[in-house]
């Protein structure tokens, strides 16, 4: 395990499925004794982490599901490589060069390159795009990269004249392209109204992830630019919050039982996160404020995987860009749920001004900072969803956002 180039530990599988983490004297020498630049889960010793039986016993397995796809994407990619859906080992052997962050797996005795850009002719690349989550990939070509998350997605790299490249050999991705989902069950206008929530959000002023929305040969899909890699081709590290807690995604909904044994999960992260962070208080400011949008755009989809943190080289932990972010409430009204619970509320339709700012008082902010952050995102919103137009088709969200704000008694009309 490799990250920011520095070989960190070595990952080995001692039982089926068992994974162990023995970090490297470079990682001591480079990043320091209880350095948590992994993950906060994660921090590094002179004592291998192994993952054992019981709840919370697999930190390692937890950490390195993390990196990887669910659903059919992971189907796919492992029928691709011919090894088992389960088998994270041999699923990062062949695609860890390339993950989310600053981290990469290599093969023992192997080191971190700059890689290659296949360049990619404008069928290949409709092709790989308007036919997933079954891989088409170019003549020659196999899985490179690996991205967590259960949304058929690819990984390419946008090349200065326009035209989208295929990253080998642990070679930097600079944007995600998500197509839109197929199936009955599929959300109507998600991708057109993820990057109109995107767009809303950083006319907010809120981070928000850089999106836009293009078709590939007949099918629409989301175009991200990647916030965890720099203009020139560099990696920032990151960890979404179900690693940071050692949590597998399977648990990335917060239970009631969960938050009435441990507390609130946001407050555990809070608490685990804010200290490490240049500004505590702004830390949990920015984390409020990212709660209180996806609460009021109706997202009812935002868990764990779908918020993380940034980890610099020194510790220094900040919040990423939001992302994945979408009114899929207002979009089809089965989506209602909170993914985490605020002050004991699951449902979108249940939260108000005061359990949003009840829930960053138990994470430490005092009430006054609370409630002026609440109002403040309801307010910067409300303006910016009513400049910004709906996609076509998509139209009655504006009606539905409105209706529930009115309900709701939220700052805005």
């Amino acid at each position: 395990m490799w990250l920011y180039g520095h070989r960190v530990a070595r990952l080995t599988e001692p039982g089926t499925y068992r994974y162990k983490l023995e970090f490297t004297d470079e990682a001591l020498d480079v990043f320091g004794q209880g350095a948590r630049v992994l993950s906060l889960a994660l921090p590094f010793g002179t004592k291998a982490v192994v993952d054992k039986s019981g709840a919370g016993g697999r930190p390692v397995s937890a950490f390195l599901e993390g990196l990887l796809p669910e659903g059919n994407l992971r189907r796919h990619l492992a029928a691709s490589l011919g090894v088992t859906v389960i088998d994270k080992l041999e699923l990062l052997r062949a695609v860890g060069a390339e993950c989310a962050g600053a981290v990469q797996f290599l093969p023992e005795g192997e080191e971190p390159s700059a890689g290659t850009i296949r360049e990619l002719a404008d069928d290949e690349v409709n092709r790989l795009v308007a036919d997933l989550p079954t891989y088409h990939l170019p003549e020659g070509a196999v899985p490179q990269a690996s991205l967590a998350g259960i949304q058929d997605k690819v990984l390419l790299v946008a090349r200065p004249d326009g035209s989208w490249g295929w990253p080998e050999g642990g070679a930097v991705s600079s944007h995600i392209i998500k197509p839109e989902p197929l199936g009955g069950a599929a959300v109507p206008h998600l991708i057109q109204t993820e990057h109109w929530a995107m767009s809303v959000g950083r006319s907010a002023g809120l981070g928000a992830a850089q999106t836009a929305v293009e078709s590939f040969d007949g099918r629409s899909a989301l175009v991200v630019a990647r916030y965890d890699r720099t203009h020139d081709g560099g990696r920032l590290h990151q960890e979404d919050f179900c690693q940071a807690l050692g949590l597998d995604p399977d648990a990335k909904y917060e239970s009631t039982a969960e938050s009435e044994r441990l507390g609130s999960r946001l407050g555990r992260l809070a608490s685990v996160a804010a200290d490490r962070a240049i500004d505590p208080q702004a830390f949990r400011v920015d984390l409020l404020s990212a709660v209180t949008f996806n609460v009021i755009m109706g997202n009812g989809d935002a868990h764990s995987k779908n918020y993380s943190l940034l980890l610099g080289r020194r510790g220094e932990v900040s919040l990423a860009p939001l992302y994945d972010s979408a009114p899929v409430m207002y979009l089809d009204p089965r989506f209602k749920g909170t993914g985490h619970i605020i002050n004991g509320r699951t449902s979108i339709e249940s939260v108000d001004e005061a359990d949003l700012v009840a829930e960053a008082r138990s994470w430490g902010l005092a009430p006054r900072v609370a409630q002026e952050t609440v109002r403040s995102v309801m307010a910067r919103v409300w303006d910016a969803a009513h400049s910004i137009d709906l996609p076509p088709g998509a139209e009655q969200v504006s009606d539905k956002l409105e209706a529930l704000w009115v309900r709701r008694h939220w700052v805005g009309p």
